[in-house]
C-alpha cells in the first residue's frame, strides 16, 4: 500500500537539519563569559612528625651485678692516725671509731669518684645501746652496729666493745675496726646504688627463705668490702700473724663449716678489691655463714 506523499514536510525537515541555527526560535545572542580564576589548592601543612625512640629496658639488678665499682680497681692506700687511749668507756670508743671512719673516707672516696658516683661521708658514729632510737628504728639487742641510710649514720653498740685490760687493747681495736668497716661497707653500697637494688630484690623475694638469701648476699658483701679496704692497707695497720691470714678480721676458725664461705669472700676481696665482692651472682649456698 502506497503512503501519501508529504513533500513539503520532508523538505522543511531536511532544511532544518542542514541549517540548525535557522530553525531554533529566539536563539540568544552569544555572550563571552570570563573563565573564573581558581587558585591552586595546596595540601595543608602538617606538623613535623616526632620520632619516638624506644628506650632500652632497664637492666635487672644493674647496680648489684654490673656496678662500675667492680671495675674501678683497689681502694687507696692511706696513712691513719688512730687514738691510743684505752677502749674503756663510751667517749674513748666513739672517738676511736670516728677516727677510723675518717681513715676509711680518705681511702674509699677516690675509688667511689672514679667509679662515677658522688662521694658523701657517713654523717657520724653514734652511740646506740640495744633499744636505742635511731633514724631507722630501734636498735636491736642482737645488733653490734647498724648503718642507717636515712641519716647516713653508723650506730655503734659500744658497750659490747669495752676493753679495760691493757693486754686486750690491740685485739679490741681490731674488733672495732672490723665492725665499723662492715657498716661502712653498707655505706658504700648506698653510695653506689646497690642498696636500692637490694631493697627492690628483697621486696620481690617470694617467702622468708628467699628473703634470707638476699639478706645473706647483702651482709656477706659488706664483710667483703671491709676486707677490700685491708688488702691495700695491710702495711698501714701492721697486719701480721692470724690477722693477716684472716684478711684483716680479728680471727675465726676456718675449719668450721659456716666459716668456709666467709673465708672465701674475704680472701677474694683482700686480693681483688671490690671486684671480688659480687655476692649477687653467686649461688645461694655460697653466701651463708654471716
Amino acid at each position: 500500500m502506497k503512503l501519501p506523499e508529504r513533500p513539503a514536510l520532508a523538505i522543511a525537515t531536511a532544511l532544518c537539519m542542514l541549517f540548525v541555527a535557522a530553525c531554533t526560535p529566539d536563539a540568544p545572542p552569544h555572550v563571552a563569559v570570563a573563565t573564573p580564576t581558581v587558585a591552586p589548592t595546596t595540601a595543608p601543612s602538617r606538623p613535623p612528625v616526632a620520632w619516638t625512640v624506644a628506650q632500652p629496658a632497664p637492666i635487672v639488678d644493674e647496680f648489684l651485678l654490673y656496678n662500675p665499682l667492680y671495675r674501678s680497681g683497689q681502694v687507696t692506700v692511706v696513712s691513719c692516725s688512730l687514738p691510743t687511749a684505752r677502749l674503756s668507756n663510751q667517749q674513748a670508743l666513739i672517738r676511736y671509731a670516728t677516727a677510723y671512719v675518717a681513715c676509711l673516707n680518705r681511702s674509699w672516696a677516690p675509688l667511689i669518684t672514679r667509679a662515677g658516683f658522688d662521694f658523701l661521708p657517713p654523717s657520724a658514729v653514734l652511740p646506740a645501746k640495744p633499744g636505742a632510737t635511731t633514724a631507722c628504728g630501734a636498735m636491736d639487742k642482737e645488733d653490734f652496729g647498724m648503718y642507717c641510710q636515712t641519716d647516713r649514720g653508723i650506730y655503734f653498740n659500744w658497750p659490747e666493745y669495752v676493753v679495760k685490760e691493757s693486754s686486750g687493747q690491740e685485739e679490741g681495736r681490731a674488733w672495732v675496726q672490723w665492725l665499723i668497716g662492715h657498716e661502712y661497707g653498707h655505706h658504700v653500697q648506698w653510695l653506689t646504688g646497690m642498696a636500692d637494688d637490694y631493697d627492690a630484690r628483697y621486696q620481690a623475694a617470694n617467702g622468708a627463705a628467699a628473703e634470707k638469701v638476699e639478706e645473706n648476699r647483702n651482709e656477706m658483701q659488706a664483710h667483703c668490702l671491709a676486707a677490700a679496704f685491708f688488702g691495700p692497707n695491710r702495711k698501714t695497720f701492721h697486719l701480721h700473724g692470724e690477722r693477716l691470714s684472716r684478711y684483716g678480721h680479728p680471727g675465726y676458725d676456718r675449719t668450721e663449716a659456716d666459716m668456709v664461705n666467709f673465708d672465701h669472700w674475704l680472701r677474694q676481696a683482700f686480693s681483688k678489691g671490690p671486684a671480688g665482692c659480687i655476692t649477687w651472682a653467686a649461688p645461694a649456698s655460697s653466701v651463708t655463714g654471716v
